[in-house]
């Protein structure tokens, strides 16, 4: 992860902390302290972090519960490269001051170096919330939150199941009545019909364009899939209620409110205010007070937080959809990672993403993630990114981070490159040679399709730190665009190399290699992402792949190849979407 520096801000507020420690008068062992302390930050300050080292520890045998050393101890063991060495002392830090969210930013770092996300995620979330003031904290979070949506995005669109998470992904951030909902969704259908909740999404989406007859078949699709859907049960009461069918509908209301009462208490927008029973003194229990809440939708709903905690598992509550309750369970065991994802899900379920975030991220496998998981985790990164980023933004902040930040909302989130041009500018009037600013111009101006200015940003960048991963990812894309395969190859080669399950840039790497004769190099790295499940909807990698098994002379797997490519092909042709764009992608 890239940090774009907690540093930057804190240093005056700590070196307020020294100057009050140097104007004590103190006894010997605490001068000595004070002189170590004060030799170490000052080594700090010069970047020279393992000379500071030597002398933080020899504080810390003086003192080990001074906060302050015990911060550098750990700012500095992180930037030597010991993230693991780093995480006592932060942690310690941390419980010496509670209220101070230094600590936590580094701590979250720290972890975030060791791909430990969960308490990572954890950390930063905790020092948003105990400094809610800190742009430097809120920042931080953001780009955490950024960095692990944009990995998981590129995991996501490296198999079927991926790519139709990031169909749905697409579709929920679009506003419920925006036209094109509906389209990504049944995109997402046909390529992942098994996705829990996509035909209640579906359903729903259905229900809110009008379509009635859509949102029966797709609620009853849903139900078929797992009876205990409870978002369909709501638009099956809706249904229900729109056919005058008031038994069903009040018993679905009933039903829902038992599962989740939040969940119901959610959906109190969504109910058209005018559709009420023809005789409401006749309605009792839940169903009522859901009913009163959608006639006074402008006061909020509190349907209760349902019963505690049930003896049944945490995987009969899962089941059952009954996320309060599984909310209200002790927190599981580090290694049980089936029961963070359950509870996971019941947080994300319930609109809860800074409790969703830590347990979500517990319980993914690292060899082999939950699509599910990593879907409702893209979701919460980026609602709680846009979150955390509103409130800082209301401040008027004008340094560097705060435009980088911004730059990235409107880069990674909403896709408005233009305007993340103007923050990124603005980031970079206040240090011309940051690389880590000159990188996101480039990738901004690629993609507003200015492609001199952002090969420029992005050669500039490499000139100042060759080790820029997304600068060199700019360049590689502008030569394929132009179709300079000899200048992409040894770039994409390169960026392969470094992440072997990048299963998108070694299709890259193979479209290359197959330009410049490599076809022994290019088969390596498409036929495995192939068979690996790598979403070919139109059947043009198959067609490639049997171009090079041709070029190879082994004539029987290309005809094969060719085969599968017109199967795709024609199947992708027939289907039909609703104001489907066949060329977009999510």
């Amino acid at each position: 992860m890239q940090c774009f520096g907690p540093e930057m801000g804190r240093w005056f507020q700590i070196l307020a902390v020294i100057a009050v420690l140097s104007s004590c008068s103190i006894a010997a062992v605490e001068e000595d302290l004070k002189s170590l302390v004060q030799s170490a930050f000052d080594l700090h300050q010069k970047g020279k972090f393992s000379e500071a080292l030597p002398l933080l520890h020899r504080a810390y045998a003086l003192e080990p519960d001074d906060y302050f050393v015990n911060l550098l101890l750990g700012i500095d063991s992180l930037r030597t490269g010991q993230p693991k060495s780093a995480v006592p002392f932060l942690k310690k830090a941390s419980r010496l001051r509670p209220k101070e969210e230094f600590p936590l930013d580094y701590l979250g770092e720290a972890y975030a170096r060791q791909d430990i996300y969960g308490e990572a995620a954890e950390a930063y979330i905790k020092a948003v919330r105990v400094a809610p003031g800190s742009a430097e904290s809120s920042v931080a979070f953001v780009d955490f939150a950024l960095t692990r949506f944009a990995g998981m995005s590129e995991r996501l669109r490296s198999s079927r199941k991926g790519l139709a998470a990031e169909y749905r992904l697409r579709a929920l951030a679009l506003q419920e009545n925006d036209a094109p909902r509906l389209p990504l969704l049944q995109r997402a259908a046909d390529l992942d019909a098994a996705a829990p909740g996509i035909w209640s999404d579906l359903a729903r989406a259905a229900l809110t364009s009008g379509d009635f007859n859509g949102a029966e078949r797709y609620s009853q699709q849903a139900l078929k899939a797992d009876s205990n859907d409870q978002a369909a049960g709501i638009v099956d009461a809706q249904l229900a209620a729109q056919k005058s069918d008031w038994q069903r509908a009040l018993a679905r209301l009933d039903s829902v409110a038992r599962h989740s009462p939040t969940l119901l208490s959610q959906a109190v927008g969504q109910w058209p205010p005018k559709l009420q029973p023809p005789t409401l003194s006749a309605v009792a229990g839940p169903a009522a007070k859901f009913l009163s809440c959608v006639r006074d939708a402008r006061n909020p709903c509190n349907l209760g937080s349902g019963s505690k905690a049930s003896p049944n598992s945490s995987t009969v509550l899962y089941r059952e959809q009954r996320w309060e309750q599984m909310t209200k369970l002790p927190r599981p065991q580090s290694v049980r990672t089936e029961a963070w994802f359950q509870r996971g899900v019941a947080f994300a379920k319930l609109d809860d993403c800074q409790q969703a975030i830590p347990s979500l991220e517990r319980g993914l496998s690292k060899s082999a993630p939950e699509v599910y998981g990593m879907f409702l985790l893209s979701w919460c990164y980026s609602r709680e990114a846009g979150r955390t980023a509103e409130k800082v933004q209301q401040s008027g902040g004008d340094e560097a981070p705060l435009h980088i930040m911004r730059g990235d909302i409107l880069l990674r989130l909403q896709a408005k490159a233009e305007r993340a041009i103007s923050e990124y500018q603005l980031a970079l009037a206040r240090d011309p040679n940051d690389p880590a600013v000159l990188e996101r111009l480039a990738d901004a101006q690629l993609g507003a399709g200015k492609i001199e200015v952002s090969r420029q940003n992005a050669q500039a960048a490499l000139k100042i730190d060759p080790q820029r991963l997304a600068a060199k990812r700019t360049i590689a894309k502008i030569a394929m665009q132009e179709r300079d395969y000899a200048t992409a190859l040894p770039y994409l080669q390169e960026l392969a190399a470094r992440n072997p399950q990048d299963l998108t840039m070694r299709i890259e790497l193979a479209k290359a290699c197959a330009q410049t004769g490599a076809s022994d190099e290019a088969w390596r790295n498409l036929a495995p992402a192939l068979a690996q499940g790598y979403p070919d909807e139109k059947g043009s990698l198959h067609y490639l792949l049997g171009t090079i098994l041709k070029k190879m002379g082994r004539a029987a797997e290309a005809e094969q190849a060719f085969a599968t490519a017109t199967q795709l092909s024609e199947a992708f042709q027939q289907k039909s979407y609703r104001d489907q764009d066949p060329d977009a992608q999510p």
